[in-house]
């Protein structure tokens, strides 16, 4: 590891008589998939042309695809008080489709010869950590993080695929088992420095640009105690005209979240909840959310644990427009994973374009994980079993429900596409998710690297079965695998 540094300060120019002191440390993941799934449009032959969620088929029945992904985390230690920390990744956890980089035009294919055009390295990640007596100082491009991971999630985990990111300036003070996290995050400038604009070719418009959150993490934490609570407190500020904010209703934004969380651990027992509450405006609508997320899990022995989920994410209600004068829809992270396929693959985006394919703009990407938990009332039940010292057995049940479904005559929210249909649903839609059954088999070669075999089980629930119509979408059991190998350094 050494000499690998000495090459890299070398390379870097870093090799005056005033660097030769720094310290270079190194983590990261490496991991390569493939995913299969059968039976992926849940039985739909056509899409709806009223919407609704049937889903149009690519061509066939099945899909497979694999994916591949570099994350590395250089690490620089200046001195006793200041380190430059970075995250860096050869290619995109959701688009670093193995087997498949971005072609180019057609007189630079070659017939024995995969390029990587696609396989981009960037930097995820910078930031300066400036250790004080008063406290810890950050500034740059942080990840966030925070309780359970349904709002802010880092993403540091093997197999995350999305992470929370946010250039900004944070101060950490700890007194003893209290700590006191104040930060400014700065989101964007809008589409132009001085205001606001509209447009590919930027019209000038009335209005400010930017979208600021200013947030203030108090937390107690006492491991005599086994517990840890607190509070994230996030306000966010937005202009009027926004450029690639999605919010569902307009384009500027004043809310508030509180996003409360506990964990305690009771002998073989470990409790740990969040709760974000969200309340404030969007553009000329209201904005009032709720999510909660609750774990417990039971330590039968060394190498048997139970462990059982529950939540809740709100949902939007109908509306008489195809607008609302109020938003209530709350969608949790993409990290956080109650199952295999039900929130985690967005099916209907399969047969769209899902990478750099010829023909195809950055724009028109379509994630296949892009299927956050919205709309849901979810129980998750499930074991880990150590069979031997390297083998593991993860089976899960797993049971959802939608607390907000379409009526008819009333226009309705759409959790797929995030927005509001512009045909009346003209029948019930009923509430039933689906229910899934998982399996999971993973092999530790040693401390840094796993196999894992997945498999999960979908039975849709009449939930999908809604076209926006009279008629009904034909549903079909879903069966998905993944063959995973993982590294972490």
């Amino acid at each position: 590891m050494r000499v690998l540094n000495r090459w890299i300060c070398f390379g870097f120019l870093f090799c005056s008589s005033v660097s030769q002191a720094l310290e270079l440390d190194w983590s990261g993941q490496f991991w390569a998939e493939y995913h299969y799934l059968h039976g992926y449009a849940m039985g739909s032959s056509s899409p709806s042309t009223s919407g609704g969620y049937a889903i149009s088929g690519g061509g066939s029945k099945n899909a497979s695809f694999e994916t591949l992904f570099l994350r590395l985390k250089p690490h620089v230690l200046v001195n006793d008080n200041v380190s430059i920390r970075s995250e860096w990744w050869l290619g995109d956890p959701v688009f670093g489709l193995f087997g498949n980089a971005a072609p180019g035009t057609s007189d630079q294919n070659q017939f024995y010869s995969q390029q990587s055009r696609g396989a981009l390295i960037t930097a995820q990640r910078f930031w300066g950590e400036f250790v004080t007596d008063l406290g810890t100082f950050q500034v740059g491009r942080l990840p966030l993080q925070w309780g359970l991971g349904i709002v802010w999630n880092s993403g540091d985990h093997l197999w995350d695929r999305y992470v929370s990111t946010s250039d900004a300036i944070r101060f950490i003070a700890q007194f003893g088992a209290l700590t006191f996290v104040p930060s400014v995050l700065m989101r964007t400038t809008g589409s132009t420095i001085g205001g606001a604009c509209q447009g590919s070719a930027c019209t000038v418009v009335q209005g400010s640009g930017g979208v600021t959150d200013y947030s203030v993490i108090a937390k107690y934490e006492s491991l005599e105690e086994q517990l840890e609570v607190g509070v994230n407190l996030l306000r966010r500020i937005g202009g009027n005209v926004q450029q690639d904010i999605k919010d569902p209703i307009g384009s500027s934004m004043i809310w508030t979240m509180y996003d409360l969380f506990l964990k305690k651990k009771f002998s073989r027992f470990q409790l740990a909840v969040e709760a974000p509450i969200i309340s404030g405006s969007l553009g000329n609508a209201s904005y009032s959310a709720f999510g909660l997320a609750g774990e417990l899990s039971y330590e039968l022995s060394d190498a048997f644990l139970w462990n059982l989920k529950g939540g809740y994410a709100s949902g939007q209600k109908n509306s008489r427009t195809t607008t609302a004068s109020a938003f209530e829809a709350f969608y949790f992270n993409p990290n956080y994973h109650i199952a295999m396929i039900l929130f985690n693959y967005q099916l209907a985006n399969f047969s769209g374009p899902q990478t750099l394919n010829a023909g195809s703009s950055t724009s028109d990407l379509r994630s296949p994980y892009d299927n956050p938990i919205v709309n849901a009332v979810y129980f998750s039940l499930g074991t880990q079993a150590r069979i031997t010292e390297k083998w593991s057995l993860t089976p899960r049940l797993i049971a959802a429900t939608a607390p907000q479904t379409a009526a008819p005559g009333g226009y309705y929210y759409n959790t797929w596409s995030r927005k509001f249909q512009q045909n009346q649903a003209t029948s019930a839609q009923k509430s039933y998710l689906g229910t899934e059954i998982d399996l999971g088999l993973v092999f530790r070669w040693d401390d840094a690297i796993q196999f894992q075999l997945d498999q999960g089980l979908l039975f849709p629930g009449a939930y999908y079965a809604f076209s926006g119509n009279n008629t009904s979408n034909r549903l079909a059991a879903v069966y998905a695998m993944a063959i995973r190998v993982g590294v972490q350094f």
